[in-house]
């Protein structure tokens, strides 16, 4: 593991031209499992199991002066409800194939070098099939959620999947560069759009012990736990909890594009959260 150090000159995340080519780089030489967890996928659903697939796609945006990642807060209508998470969803295998199969024709989604998605380096031909179906999949739900345009997006590359612990569900993580400005046009499933500044995640103030626990009429063991989390304070005096999945996939991304570790071993604050009835099932 790294060693939280000053290796990468944190002033690369003020570039608007140098960074994303930064991302791309690194991104393109990881090794992914993007083949083996899908056969893995299908071979349990064949087997009774009901594991569900879902690309996401990790936004990041320049503000004018630095580097962002546009999250989202669920809101009160969907399951998990006030998670922050990616835009993305489960796949729609049929319908996501489909957009995939145009996208590989007709090449309107590329890398922000130009290269397709059909010839991308470094993988396979399984690989980047499968990494176009997931993309397609997480910017049909981002068009759906919060109104950004496929054509509004540079893809810089893809992170290993995260397999979620409490449920049968896997997430494939696509990065994808925000070309333009747009109008936000958030449905019913979100609540709000985060702009996190990819710097405040290298500031060891940020992060908490996050202490989740039960609610009384659930009880469930499991839940009573600590997990490392981002603080994300608003301009109403309100904190965000960033936590989970979303925390994993972000962390471990910003470790491979920065060569170091983030100072979220030894948070000197705790926070408490506590889980709703039916959380790990998604019933509301």
């Amino acid at each position: 593991m790294p060693v939280c150090n000053t290796e990468m000159n944190l002033s690369i995340l003020q570039q608007q031209n140098d960074f994303p080519l930064r991302v791309m780089e690194k991104l393109e030489n990881l090794p992914l499992d993007y083949s083996e967890k899908h056969s893995f996928i299908i071979r349990s659903n064949s087997n009774g199991a009901g594991h569900l697939e879902a690309g996401v796609v990790l936004l990041l945006y320049f503000n004018g002066s630095e580097f962002c990642f546009q999250l989202i807060r669920r809101s009160q209508h969907v399951p998990q409800a006030g998670d922050i998470s990616c835009p993305g969803g489960i796949l729609e295998k049929s319908t996501d194939m489909m957009l995939s199969h145009i996208l590989s024709k007709t090449c309107f989604i590329r890398r922000i070098d130009d290269v397709t998605l059909t010839s991308l380096p470094h993988k396979d031909k399984e690989t980047s099939k499968l990494i176009s179906i997931y993309l397609m999949n997480a910017l049909r739900e981002s068009w759906e959620e919060i109104g950004l345009s496929p054509l509004n997006v540079g893809f810089l590359g893809a992170l290993p999947s995260y397999s979620l612990t409490y449920f049968e569900r896997t997430i494939f993580p696509l990065v994808c560069l925000v070309k333009e400005p747009y109008k936000q046009r958030l449905n019913h499933e979100v609540e709000k759009i985060l702009e996190v500044p990819l710097s405040y995640f290298f500031e060891s103030s940020s992060y908490a012990g996050l202490e989740i626990v039960s609610s009384p009429d659930e009880n469930d063991p499991r839940y009573n736990v600590t997990f490392p989390c981002l603080v994300i304070p608003d301009d109403k005096g309100n904190e965000d909890i960033l936590w989970g999945a979303t925390f994993q996939i972000v962390t471990n991304f910003l470790q491979v594009v920065s060569g170091v570790s983030l100072p979220f071993s030894s948070p000197s604050r705790t926070v408490r959260k506590t889980i709703p009835q039916h959380y790990a099932t998604g019933r509301r």
